[in-house]
């Protein structure tokens, strides 16, 4: 991806986070939380799924240029991402005949928290998505221990996305009062 490319797509995903922030927040407005939670989390698993590839395009470069390193963290890094899919298809309101207790009698304070939580969730992927396009620019240019360096970072933006996205399991619970 050209450099060009990259900055559309930046100005792209810019662009259309207020739209999908609105979409998904517009169901706890009024009162459809189960929906809502459902656009949510099928947003988050996209952004997961392009984060995927961007990791499995860098892992084929990283094997032509013989950065076996490399190759192994980003092996990593897409086991991660598939499995925070998996954490987030089954969270706990993740499927459509949950019995959770604390779902759809949240306060309309707690709601607010969770609305502001889940757009810092959103934002926190597209960091990731900011940090891989900065990983990718740079991998021509400088050698194996710097790049690892850059991915380490990468790999740790995604486990930080992770711990947010988890999180919010307590804010439906009620068990924090964030």
């Amino acid at each position: 991806m050209e450099i060009g490319q990259t900055a559309m797509a930046i100005q792209a995903v810019r662009a259309l986070l207020p739209q999908i922030t609105s979409l998904v927040y517009d169901g706890y407005d009024k009162g459809r939380f189960m929906k809502s939670d459902d656009a949510l989390r099928a947003e988050l698993g996209r952004r997961c799924e392009m984060l995927a590839r961007h990791a499995e395009k860098l892992q084929t470069d990283a094997h032509t240029a013989e950065y076996k390193s490399a190759r192994k963290v980003l092996s990593s890094i897409i086991d991660t991402l598939h499995i925070f899919q998996r954490e987030i298809q089954f969270s706990i309101s993740g499927s459509n005949v949950s019995s959770h207790s604390g779902i759809g009698k949240l306060k309309s304070k707690a709601i607010k928290k969770l609305v502001k939580h889940d757009s810092e969730t959103l934002q926190s992927m597209v960091d990731c998505t900011r940090l891989v396009n900065a990983v990718a620019e740079k991998f021509v240019s400088v050698d194996e221990d710097v790049l690892i360096g850059l991915i380490s970072e990468w790999n740790q933006s995604i486990t930080r996305c992770r711990n947010r996205f988890l999180e919010r399991n307590m804010f439906i619970d009620g068990l924090t009062k964030r």
